[in-house]
C-alpha cells in the first residue's frame, strides 16, 4: 500500500534504475532517484528522506560513502537505508558495519526478495510514526490519521490540525482562543470565535464515543485553562 514515505534510490545503470523505480512507485508517494553518489547527497539535503536504496558501486561517491555521509551528517538513526550490491562485493560490505543498514540485496535481486524488504521497510517506518495516546488510540504522525485499535477514525481538517497541535505542543495545555489562532490564522471570526474550537472539541468527543463505549480519552479537558493531549 503507497504511504507518505519518500525514498532516494541511487543506481547507476538507467534500465535497472527505471524499471525499479517503477516498482518502488507503488510503495513509496515519492521516488527520487539519481545515477551519482554526490548528488544524492544533494537530493538528501534539500528533500526530506525516509528511505535510501543505494548500490554499492556508482559514479562519484560509491554507495558506501554516501550512506556514511547520511549518517554523518544528520546522525539521522530513524533514515532507512538499503544497500544493493553484486555478489562479487559483499566483502566491502564489512565497511558498513556500523552504519546500522537495514540490510542488503545482492544483484539479481528477485522479485520476492525485494516485495518482502520493502514491506518490511514500510512496516518499520509506520511503527516509527505511530504515537501511543491514551486508552486505544494510536496517531500516525505520516499519514495523519487517528486510530482506534486498528480502525481509522474519520477526522475532519480541522480536527486533524487540532490534532497536530496539541501533539505539537504536548507539555501544556492550551486554551481554545491560542487554538483557535494557530488553526485559523489571520481570519476574522468575531468575538465568540474561540467558541468554534470548544464546539470542534465536543463534535470530535461525540464522534468518539460513537465508535468507543469506553470512557478512555485521549485528550483533557481542564476547565479554565484548556486542552491537553495524553500521550502514554
Amino acid at each position: 500500500m503507497k504511504n507518505n514515505f519518500t525514498l532516494l534510490y541511487v543506481e547507476d545503470d538507467n534500465l535497472v534504475r527505471e524499471n525499479f523505480s517503477e516498482i518502488f512507485r507503488t510503495f513509496f508517494k515519492d521516488v527520487l532517484s539519481t545515477d551519482n553518489g554526490d548528488d544524492a547527497l544533494e537530493i538528501y539535503k534539500n528533500n526530506h528522506i525516509d528511505v535510501a536504496i543505494l548500490d554499492v558501486n556508482i559514479n562519484g561517491l560509491d554507495g558506501i560513502s554516501v550512506a556514511t555521509k547520511l549518517r554523518e551528517d544528520k546522525n539521522d538513526e530513524e533514515l532507512v537505508i538499503l544497500m544493493i550490491s553484486a555478489y562479487s562485493d559483499r566483502d566491502k560490505l564489512l565497511r558498513a558495519i556500523n552504519l546500522q543498514l537495514f540490510g542488503y540485496l545482492i544483484k539479481p535481486v528477485k522479485n520476492r526478495e525485494l516485495f518482502d524488504v520493502l514491506n518490511n521497510i514500510v512496516d518499520t517506518l509506520n511503527q516509527q510514526s505511530i504515537i501511543k495516546l491514551n486508552g486505544e488510540y494510536n496517531w500516525n504522525e505520516k499519514l495523519e490519521t487517528l486510530l482506534l485499535k486498528d480502525n481509522e477514525v474519520k477526522l475532519t481538517n480541522h480536527e486533524k490540525m487540532a490534532i497536530k497541535l496539541l501533539i505539537k505542543n504536548k507539555n501544556f495545555y492550551m486554551s481554545a482562543c491560542d487554538i483557535q489562532e494557530s488553526i485559523f490564522k489571520g481570519k476574522e471570526l468575531g468575538q465568540s470565535s474561540c467558541n468554534n474550537i470548544v464546539q470542534l472539541f465536543s463534535r470530535l468527543k461525540k464522534k468518539i464515543d460513537t465508535l468507543n463505549s469506553s470512557s478512555e480519552y485521549f485528550i483533557e479537558n481542564c476547565y479554565g485553562i484548556g486542552y491537553r493531549i495524553i500521550i502514554n
